[in-house]
């Protein structure tokens, strides 16, 4: 098991955004301050997982069309790290003929289930979430324990090897300190800088949602997905179409 206690040791060699501006003696220094907030690093633990955060071919013609893909909004590597307690994947849902996704999260070590649902999607293209429920029922994520978690698009409900499927590691660490007094435009970057890739998406998402994007941006520009910036950012998660299979505590 991975020693997730000191994942904030991170080497000094993650990812950096910077922006080189040639500046004017006629900027006003709000200006000069406001360039200064928006750039910020985007440190990723040096953890490589199984899994692939875009889906491939399948065995026959999907419900997907061939130059398109089902797509994680993760890192490469397929991990990252959260302090929340139930987490929220976002991923590129594009458009289909289907009517469900499926999420499925296992614990890493032991294989357990610890959360199935599938989720309605007619009619829905764009950058979906989906969060683990806090309804006092749901088996939380434990600190310094690893899950594995697959979206899959069910094209065909009776055949599961017809599955356009994405996959991807999610670790939750001790809770940050600095992010409990961190403003809502602050977070992204607080996150960001401490590796917690779940936390800092989910907080560049909440801005997106009132046209504030370059956190955003930044983010899915430090993991390779700049094609994706310009997709709309579907309003709420989809909605739950079966009963969950929940794992109490």
């Amino acid at each position: 098991m991975r020693n997730l206690r000191n994942v904030f040791d991170l080497r000094r060699t993650g990812t950096m955004l910077s922006l080189s501006l040639l500046l004017g003696g006629s900027l006003s220094a709000v200006w000069q301050a406001a360039i200064a907030q928006d750039i910020f690093r985007v440190q990723l633990p040096d953890i490589s997982a199984p899994g692939n955060r875009e889906s491939g071919s399948t065995r026959s013609t999907t419900c997907i069309a061939p130059n398109d893909n089902l797509v994680a909004l993760i890192p490469q590597t397929n991990y990252g790290l959260t302090e929340s307690a139930y987490p929220t994947v976002y991923f590129y849902l594009p458009p289909t003929t289907a009517e469900q996704v499926k999420f499925v999260l296992l614990n890493e070590s032991t294989n357990e289930l610890v959360y199935e649902s599938r989720f309605a999607i007619s009619n829905l293209s764009g950058i979906a979430s989906i969060s683990l429920p806090n309804n006092g029922l749901q088996q939380s994520l434990a600190v310094d324990e690893t899950y594995v978690w697959y979206i899959a698009v069910v094209c065909e409900p009776t055949d599961p090897s017809a599955d356009v499927v994405t996959e991807g590691q999610i670790a939750r660490v001790e809770s940050l300190p600095t992010a409990a007094t961190a403003t809502a435009e602050e977070l992204p970057r607080v996150y960001a800088e401490a590796g917690l890739w779940y936390d800092a998406i989910a907080a560049a998402a909440v801005l997106k949602q009132d046209d504030s994007t370059v956190a955003w941006n930044t983010l899915l520009n430090a993991v390779e997905l700049t094609e994706l910036i310009p997709v709309e950012l579907l309003d709420g998660s989809p909605a739950a179409t079966a009963s969950a299979v929940t794992v109490t505590p």
